[in-house]
């Protein structure tokens, strides 16, 4: 979203702040708040401009230009089980991936990385269908250890 220099300037001016001081009430720079009133900044992120907002008491799309303020991601997602059909051709993140695996997402990333394991590689992020996540899984099972015959000392 595209920050409005013009209205955050004069919001600021009308409530006799100084760029100082819309700083320590937003948690950022003297320097961004500057570069955002002279319209040098093109894109912000969206937590930055609420924070812009609330420090001059005003709602986000006041601040901006006119770009509709997107409604907050849901982080949580269905996510069906690898077994299921749905599961089979399903993407997980490695942090979802890591619910039905022993590591992290964070060691699933690297194991991908590292090539250790089998993933998906589309638009540059690492993926797991359900069938990664079964061959994973069969990877790690522990089996148990062959029997041998024993002798028995007489």
């Amino acid at each position: 979203m595209t920050p409005n220099g013009t209205a955050i300037r004069a919001l600021r001016q009308a409530q006799s702040l100084s760029m100082r001081g819309l700083a320590r009430l937003a948690q950022i720079s003297a320097s961004q708040v500057s570069r955002i009133e002279g319209n040098q900044i093109g894109d912000t992120s969206e937590e930055l401009l609420r924070r812009l907002a609330q420090a001059l008491s005003v709602s986000v799309e006041d601040i901006t230009r006119g770009d509709p303020v997107p409604p907050k991601q849901k982080t949580d997602r269905e996510v069906p089980y690898p077994g299921t059909v749905e599961g089979e051709v399903f993407h997980y993140t490695p942090d979802e991936a890591s619910r039905f695996l022993p590591w992290s997402g964070l060691q699933l990333r690297r194991k991908a990385y590292a090539r250790e394991i089998p993933y998906n590689d589309g638009a540059k992020r690492v993926t797991f269908t359900g069938r990664d996540i079964r061959e994973i899984s069969g990877m790690t099972a522990v089996r148990p250890l062959q029997e041998t015959p024993q002798r028995r000392s007489a």
